[in-house]
């Protein structure tokens, strides 16, 4: 692994992963102006057409930038820099101090809750932790939205936040080997649905009866990075019924 500054003004960097990936750094903290940079980056690169890419993946600080192993004639990575600096150029004027302003086009995605305690079954423990109530706990959860800084772990499961800092959350120290889908959960400011059966180490504040991943339809996940996204609390007969109509389409 080595790093490789872009130049003295570009505010990012790359590092080589092995040789058929760089890594585009933009910061080194979540904030939702960096990770609209990575998203912007992404954009300029698809668009650019570059043959040898084969995907892009933008985190919350950082760009994957993937050589396709089969192309004929893979640029060496000093070439591919030189090249990614040129189609990132537009982006590196935006350094100046409206950058931490980066206002994008966001869809608002409404996603319902259920934090009745049989459902969410660290809400109690959330609560004496954050030395809140459980009705405060819900309220600060669902006051303003969040921001899907990114996918990952399974597919559609997106990264959301930063919550109120008043939910401030570690990952508990063990983890669950399975929690059922839909599960909401929080840690770190941050909240994941869990969009299938899986293993889990946040902290369980509710479930959603929404269907977060479909394969068979695309885009396939409910959102995409830089969405923003609403909680609202629903009571457990509303959750029910929600549920039944998501498992009737199947």
């Amino acid at each position: 692994m080595s790093s490789h500054p872009a130049n003295s003004t570009a505010p990012w960097t790359f590092t080589s992963e092995g040789d058929h990936c760089l890594i585009i750094r933009f910061g080194d903290r979540i904030d939702p102006a960096i990770n609209a940079r990575a998203r912007q980056a992404a954009e300029l690169i698809h668009n650019a057409g570059l043959p040898y890419i084969s995907d892009l993946v933008p985190t919350f600080t950082t760009l994957g930038v993937y050589l396709h192993p089969f192309y004929a004639e893979p640029p060496v990575h000093k070439t591919l820099i030189d090249t990614l600096t040129a189609v990132l150029a537009p982006l590196a004027r935006l350094q100046d101090a409206a950058a931490d302003s980066v206002t994008e086009a966001t869809r608002l995605i409404r996603i319902p809750v259920c934090y009745d305690p049989e459902l969410g079954i660290d809400l109690t423990q959330i609560a004496r932790h954050c030395e809140l109530t459980v009705d405060e706990v819900i309220q600060l959860h669902t006051t303003a939205p969040v921001r899907v800084f990114m996918l990952g772990f399974a597919p559609g499961m997106g990264y959301m936040g930063l919550s109120d800092s008043r939910l401030a959350i570690g990952r508990r120290s063990t983890p669950r080997n399975r929690l059922p889908a839909g599960s909401v959960a929080i840690a770190n400011r941050q909240t994941v649905i869990y969009p299938n059966e899986s293993p889990g180490g946040w902290n369980i504040v509710g479930a959603t009866p929404l269907r977060l991943f479909d394969p068979s339809t695309p885009p396939y996940a409910l959102y995409a990075p830089g969405d923003q996204v609403q909680f609202e609390a629903i009571d457990r007969e509303q959750y029910e019924q929600i549920k039944a109509q998501q498992h009737a389409t199947d």
